[in-house]
């Protein structure tokens, strides 16, 4: 995944497929380093994964519970 297609879908809890077929859910935090370096973190919630944005495959945006009022 290139660094822009990656900024624009990394946001909020998100579901994440990497290139060897795993798949995890949490969130990322992400630091823009230069105009062409990124700096990203993964929180999961089964683990915590630093890993190259490369190995990415897709990002899928989870639905937020909606509150009731």
């Amino acid at each position: 995944m290139s660094n822009s297609d990656f900024l624009r879908h990394c946001y909020g809890e998100v579901r994440i497929h990497l290139t060897d077929g795993a798949t995890y859910t949490g969130h990322f935090r992400t630091d823009i380093l230069t105009p062409n370096a990124v700096s990203a973190y993964f929180y999961g919630n089964e683990r915590d994964i630093s890993l190259p944005i490369g190995l990415v495959d897709s990002i899928e945006h989870l639905e937020e519970d909606s509150i009731a009022s």
